[in-house]
């Protein structure tokens, strides 16, 4: 693997690690921003904007990386041309954090869907929640999409290697 595949495979999984991030926590906790302040243009303003230029870095960083390697010259001022990792190939290491980033994903939003489930249940169920919460549907929400999601992630690791690995 030469310095520019690896710098390139970096910076594809820390934008794809950062999109999925983003797209889970930022955008929920703005929408309940536009519920709560429906009245507000400015927070809409904030918030369309905010979203563009996201989704204008992660472009960048996904698809233009050899773009951000050149102005950056990240690939310059290193004394051998080749990182030795092994057997390790691009493809497998874009595989390996594909299946790393889908785990935490679930690892980190499994706990409070469980916890949400537990206690819509025990609303349902005796017509009160667990002492000193509140039932939060959209938690709850955002909490089964993103174990779904990391579970896509696990199972279609492949799919989503081969389409980051296009040149």
């Amino acid at each position: 693997m030469t310095k520019r595949d690896f710098f390139r495979l970096i910076i594809k999984i820390y934008g794809l690690y950062s999109l999925i991030l983003s797209l889970f926590t930022f955008l929920p906790q703005n929408i309940s921003n536009v519920v709560f302040y429906k009245d507000e243009i400015w927070v809409r303003l904030v918030i369309i904007t905010s979203v563009f230029l996201m989704l204008t870095l992660f472009y960048i960083l996904l698809f233009k990386t050899d773009y951000i390697i050149d102005k950056l010259d990240l690939d310059k001022g290193f004394d051998d041309d080749v990182i030795i990792l092994g057997d390790f190939k691009n493809e497998q290491l874009l595989k390996l954090a594909i299946l790393l980033i889908g785990g935490f994903l679930i690892v980190d939003y499994f706990p409070n869907f469980i916890f949400e489930a537990v206690n819509i249940f025990k609303m349902k169920a005796t017509n009160y929640a667990i002492l000193g919460t509140k039932i939060d549907y959209f938690n709850f929400s955002v909490s089964i999409v993103n174990v779904i999601l990391g579970l896509l992630f696990i199972t279609n690791y492949k799919t989503i290697s081969n389409f980051l690995n296009k040149k």
